[in-house]
């Protein structure tokens, strides 16, 4: 049999207690570190997104999480949950000139609005969006229907 050794003035609850405590923040930490590695090299996703059409001009208005590892913007607009027959554009990051006609890139801190140039009218439209970070890497699509 095993003898279990407890320092003076430590009760049998109170070492149980600290061993159990020892134990749950091991296991966040190991959690942590996991989900950083399951991060690790995937780009952002937005945090929000919105398409405006006024006279047949179209601005798509997106908030990032952070500025500082976006390498390029997908932006695809259509009528149906494969949307690519309206719109379908990769913006490069902070580029401002030199864009095909119609289309502009304008940047205040996290928040981002593109020009798309002249749009057709629908009653719905499916968006979707999403950020390669600098290793390359895409993030997970964001997705909207608007009218």
């Amino acid at each position: 049999m095993e003898k279990l050794c407890i320092p003076s003035g430590v009760d049998m609850a109170s070492a149980a207690s600290k061993r159990k405590l020892a134990k749950l923040i091991f296991k966040i930490i190991l959690l942590f570190l996991l989900t950083l590695n399951i991060n690790d090299g995937k780009a952002q996703i937005p945090l929000d997104a919105n398409l405006t059409i006024s006279s047949n001009t179209g601005i798509f208005s997106l908030v990032i999480p952070d500025s500082t590892n976006i390498s390029e913007i997908e932006l695809l607009i259509g009528s149906n949950e494969n949307p690519t027959e309206v719109f379908e554009h990769t913006f490069i990051y902070d580029q401002t000139s030199g864009l095909s006609t119609g289309l502009t890139f304008a940047r205040d801190g996290a928040n981002i609005s593109l020009g798309l140039g002249t749009l057709p009218v629908l009653n719905i439209y499916h968006v979707k969006t999403r950020l390669k970070n600098g290793n390359g890497n895409w993030g997970d699509w964001y997705e909207f229907v608007g009218n």
